[in-house]
């Protein structure tokens, strides 16, 4: 299967994508999420560009064989180079998906603030500049917390890292300019995202590595519990949330996952039935992590589906199944 196809959106989203006003400006195009964005928007718009640290060495931007007039060079933290960027583009919708501290390699506290945060004021500031019509920023669902049990939006934040407090002050600021300034600026709170090109030591990557070798990797307690979102479902957010005009939306933080639970074990016997396996998950045999505090942590979609029309649609099984048929494509494992 063409890569071209599997990141073809359905008809419905197609025609929603190509209502929305471009230039289209990715920031992060070269990451997991961002990068399965930017393949799909490009499959039905010319006018799309994304942002890469680095393009001539990122791998995924290699594997999807984007087209190098499509890709800027760009450090977000680099305001120089953004005012030339933007000055230049004059994008009208913006999905910022730039961050840094996601992973536990990640530990500069000062290169957290400065990606995640005052890389925002500045893009946003820059932005005013050309009448933008739409920006969407990532954020993360690690901004609640140990408020993980499905907690609406506008409970309190209870961030307990500093990648976590980074995000949360990302929400703060896009609510004041939503709110104060007026500027159309949307917060995603996005949940445990899955897919194709996900880093390798990862969950979803490394339980389906072991398991095509009949094996199962060592489990924490298999009562933990994640929300895991297909990334066509995150891209099809994004168009959505880029398309609303609703001026008491600006400014807004939603949460976007499935709205399910699914525990370590729920997730084990999923694989076992993809692949047949003979053998059987062994549960606490890792050491939780510092953040598997033993709460559940699954989103309250409702604000999304009330205001965006958005519900996610790939249930874990489809969605493991994809991934697998993207990996024996590029051999991404």
């Amino acid at each position: 299967m063409p890569l071209d196809n599997f990141f073809k959106l359905d008809p419905k989203t197609e025609t929603l994508l190509k209502k929305i006003k471009g230039p289209i400006l990715i920031f992060g195009a070269g990451g997991f999420i961002g990068s399965n964005i930017f393949a799909s928007l490009l499959t039905a718009r010319k006018d799309v560009y994304g942002t890469s640290r680095n393009p001539l060495k990122n791998k995924r931007l290699k594997i999807l064989n984007i087209s190098k007039n499509k890709i800027i060079q760009c450090d977000v933290n680099n305001l120089k180079k953004l005012k030339t960027i933007l000055s230049k583009l004059k994008p009208k919708t913006v999905f910022n998906l730039s961050a840094y501290g996601a992973y536990s390699t990640q530990e500069d506290p000062f290169k957290i603030y400065q990606t995640n945060f005052l890389s925002t004021v500045n893009i946003i500031e820059e932005l005013k500049k050309y009448n933008f019509q739409s920006y969407i920023h990532a954020g993360s669902s690690s901004e609640y917390g140990e408020n993980s049990e499905k907690p609406k939006e506008d409970e309190k934040t209870s961030p307990n890292s500093h990648y976590a407090v980074s995000k949360a002050a990302v929400a703060s600021l896009l609510n004041y300019y939503g709110k104060t300034e007026k500027l159309p600026v949307i917060h995603f709170r996005l949940y445990a995202v899955y897919g194709p090109l996900e880093e390798k030591d990862r969950l979803i990557p490394t339980i389906l590595n072991f398991a095509k070798k009949g094996k199962y990797p060592p489990f924490v307690s298999k009562k933990i519990t994640r929300d895991f979102i297909f990334t066509s479902d995150i891209t099809k957010a994004f168009i959505k949330a880029s398309l609303n005009r609703n001026k008491k939306n600006y400014g807004e933080a939603f949460n976007v996952g499935t709205g399910k639970k699914t525990t370590i074990e729920d997730l084990a016997l999923t694989v076992k039935s993809i692949y047949k396996l003979k053998d059987k998950p062994v549960f606490g045999t890792m050491k939780n992590r510092k953040w598997d505090h033993g709460k559940d942590w699954y989103a309250n979609s409702t604000k999304a589906a009330k205001l965006l029309n958005f519900k996610a649609e790939i249930n874990l099984k489809e969605g493991l199944k994809k991934t697998i048929e993207f990996n024996n494509i590029i051999k991404w494992q």
